[in-house]
C-alpha cells in the first residue's frame, strides 16, 4: 500500500533512476554534457563540485529515504503483530461516538450550561531560576579539625549481644589460641592479636571475648587491643583482660 501510493510510486521511479544500470548511465551522460557547457565557467568551485557530485548526493539522500521506508514498514508490521491496532481502533470508535453524541446535543446544551461534572486540567508550577540560591560548601566547613574519638569500652554484656547477631569464625580463633599456647602457659587477647591479626576486624575481637567468657579466666583489669577494619583504618578498644590457659579447650 505504501509503494502503491503517489509518494511511493514517485520515490520508486526516482530510486530506479539512480540504481538501474541503464537509467543511471543516462543520468551520468546528462551530467557530463551539462558540465561541458559554457556557463560552467561562470560558476565558482563550490557550485561545480556540487554538480559533479550530484549523483553521489542523490544516492545518499535516496538511501536515507529508503531506510526510513523500511523502518516504517517494520514498525507497522510490529504494530499489527502486537495487536495494538485493535486498541487504536477501539479508541477511534470511542472518539467518533463521543463526537456524534456531541453533535446531537449541541443545539440543546450550551457551552455555558452546568453539566454536573468538574474537569481538572493539568498544570505546572512555573518559577524563575533567580529564586534558587547556589549551595556554598564553605558554610559547612569546620573551623577546627576533627578530634580523635576516645577509645571505646566493650563490656562482656555487649559482647554477648554482638555474638548473637554475627557470624564469627570461632574455629579459626580457637586454632590461633592453641597455636600461641604451644609456647606459653597463658595468653591474653592482646597477645594473641599481636601474633595473629584480627582477620574479621571487630568480629575477631568479639569472638575472642565470647570464647574468654566461656573458657578463659576473667580479671578486673583492662587492656587495649588493636585491629584493622575492612576499610583499612586502624582501630582500637579497651576490653576486659581475659587469659586463656593451656588446655582450656580440652573439655569442650
Amino acid at each position: 500500500m505504501i509503494a502503491a501510493s503517489d509518494a511511493g510510486r514517485t520515490f520508486k521511479a526516482f530510486w530506479r533512476l539512480l540504481t538501474d544500470p541503464e537509467q543511471s548511465m543516462d543520468l551520468e551522460d546528462a551530467l557530463e554534457r551539462l558540465l561541458s557547457r559554457e556557463f560552467m565557467q561562470g560558476l565558482d568551485r563550490r557550485e561545480r563540485r556540487f554538480l559533479s557530485a550530484m549523483t553521489k548526493l542523490l544516492l545518499e539522500r535516496g538511501g536515507d529515504v529508503h531506510d526510513t521506508l523500511q523502518y516504517f514498514a517494520r514498525s507497522l508490521k510490529q504494530f499489527v503483530q502486537s495487536r495494538e491496532y485493535l486498541e487504536q481502533r477501539r479508541l477511534n470508535q470511542l472518539l467518533k461516538e463521543a463526537q456524534r453524541l456531541a453533535l446531537e446535543i449541541k443545539d440543546r446544551v450550551k457551552p455555558t450550561d452546568q453539566i454536573g461534572q468538574t474537569l481538572y486540567l493539568t498544570s505546572s508550577k512555573l518559577g524563575s531560576l533567580s529564586q534558587f540560591r547556589l549551595h556554598d560548601p564553605s558554610r559547612d566547613r569546620l573551623e577546627a579539625g576533627i578530634p580523635l574519638a576516645e577509645t571505646a569500652e566493650i563490656s562482656l554484656e555487649a559482647v554477648g549481644e554482638l555474638v548473637a547477631h554475627s557470624e564469627i569464625d570461632f574455629r579459626s580463633l580457637k586454632e590461633c589460641i592453641r597455636a600461641v599456647l604451644t609456647s606459653r602457659d597463658q595468653v591474653s587477647i592482646e597477645e594473641i592479636l599481636d601474633e595473629h591479626p584480627a582477620e574479621q576486624g571487630l568480629g575477631s575481637v568479639v569472638g575472642y571475648l565470647a570464647l574468654g567468657s566461656r573458657h578463659g579466666v576473667k580479671t578486673q583489669h583492662k587492656e587495649t587491643v588493636h585491629w584493622q577494619g575492612l576499610d583499612g583504618v586502624d582501630r582500637c578498644a579497651r576490653i576486659p583482660r581475659v587469659y586463656f590457659l593451656k588446655g582450656c579447650f580440652d573439655e569442650s
